[in-house]
């Protein structure tokens, strides 16, 4: 059955009906490990956020997240933010200094090294020499530049010149290299020609370097954030764009399915290592693993809908129907179908294998992650053998909602 639904809808529901039929569906298992090799030295970043592209606003929350949970907080010496000289947006700005100054509180991180460029722009350049002043080969100082570069160009030129040797300064996107807009004149290759000495690194863009889980990807893959129990989660799930459209911008960002905190990225490719092996092409999974201290399970499930692909994935189990002729087998039982997900599955024991009704129906009722064409697939399986191949594993749906048969 293919059918294209309407999120209009915001509920199906799908039947079962069952001739000596055993359902269930496999997971597939997912173990992502994060491994914090952050290389020597210490993190200083200049974001912007308070013009053009919101994505610094999630971005932000979460590398300070990432930050404080691989346990590096002492090594944030510098956080400047609203780096988008000359022209502005107050209530940008107003979201930023929450991210930026109340992340820091949050993640108990030392909020005077975080700096609004619009009303502390000479602080924020004092007290990024005063840290690159320190640097040292065994001790360099790494500069996450994700906003336009006027500020980490005047940053680096206020520093000692032969302490820009243990300066290493990160890109990944072309527009914050090249940006020239207000008061922001200098770009990435400006930097590169007047201070040779520094090292620089431009890994991949985080907008499109992991497929569907990347930093940016479909907001269904973010619910678990909004649904814990944890209200640090919460808040960061609140600080990303799609939260705060604004009708000035159309930015691709400002959609509502959209989860984007893609600047975060070059944050984790530091801390997993920077250039010896960070890896360039996290996303949602790794930040679940980070924060949470643990892989994710197999299948995140958020009201019935996995959260990771365009999916709705259903065990048979887990409705709530009174299961009537269905008998739930667990793996200490008998009849158990060996590697079943979850250890279980349900059969129909209502009639025999080539005749009678078909009764006990099964509801579940669930909602979809996104608009978009559907196949309704079933993995089934059929246990008494020696009965004729058609026999013993058919299924009947029917299928109530807002949805077109294709």
């Amino acid at each position: 059955m293919n059918v294209k639904t309407d999120l209009n809808a915001t509920a199906y529901k799908v039947v079962f009906l069952g001739l000596w039929m055993l359902i269930g569906f496999s997971n597939s298992l997912y173990a992502q490990n994060v491994v914090i090799k952050m290389p020597p030295g210490r993190i200083a970043v200049s974001s912007d956020g308070n013009l053009h592209d919101t994505d610094d606003w999630g971005a932000t929350a979460f590398s300070l997240a990432f930050i404080s949970s691989a346990g590096l907080g002492k090594r944030l010496v510098h956080y400047d933010y609203s780096n988008h000289l000359g022209e502005s947006r107050k209530s940008w700005e107003d979201v930023m200094t929450d991210a930026a100054k109340g992340g820091a509180k949050r993640f108990n991180l030392n909020a005077n090294k975080i700096f609004d460029d619009q009303t502390e722009k000479e602080k924020a350049i004092l007290n990024f020499v005063k840290e690159a002043n320190k640097s040292s080969v065994k001790n360099p100082l790494w500069l996450i530049c994700a906003g336009p570069m006027q500020m980490a160009y005047e940053m680096i030129k206020a520093t000692k010149p032969k302490k820009r040797q243990f300066i290493h300064a990160i890109s990944h996107g072309k527009w914050n290299e090249d940006h020239r807009h207000g008061l922001c004149d200098k770009t990435w290759a400006n930097m590169k020609a007047d201070f040779p000495e520094v090292t620089y690194h431009q890994i991949l863009d985080q907008n499109k370097s992991n497929g569907e889980d990347d930093f940016k990807s479909d907001i269904s893959n973010w619910q678990w954030l909004k649904e814990s129990d944890n209200p640090n989660w919460k808040w960061l799930y609140d600080k990303d764009d799609t939260h705060f459209v604004d009708d000035e911008e159309k930015w691709k960002s400002n959609t509502k399915n959209s989860f984007d905190i893609s600047d975060a990225g070059m944050t984790y490719w530091l801390i997993t290592g920077g250039p010896n092996g960070g890896n360039e092409k996290g996303g949602w999974k790794e930040a679940y693993t980070l924060l949470n201290k643990k892989a994710p399970p197999a299948e995140l499930y958020i009201n019935n809908v996995i959260t990771n692909k365009g999916f709705v994935k259903l065990e048979a189990e887990d409705t709530k129907s009174d299961l009537m002729n269905w008998k739930l087998i667990k793996a200490e039982d008998e009849n158990y179908i060996a590697n079943a997900s979850n250890a279980k599955h349900i059969e129909f024991l209502g009639n025999q294998p080539d005749n009678g009704e078909p009764n006990s129906p099964l509801i579940y009722n669930f909602s979809v992650p996104k608009n978009g064409n559907y196949r309704l697939l079933m993995m089934t399986s059929k246990r008494l053998m020696g009965s004729r191949g058609d026999m013993c594993n058919d299924v009947y749906v029917k299928l109530e909602g807002d949805y077109e048969s294709l």
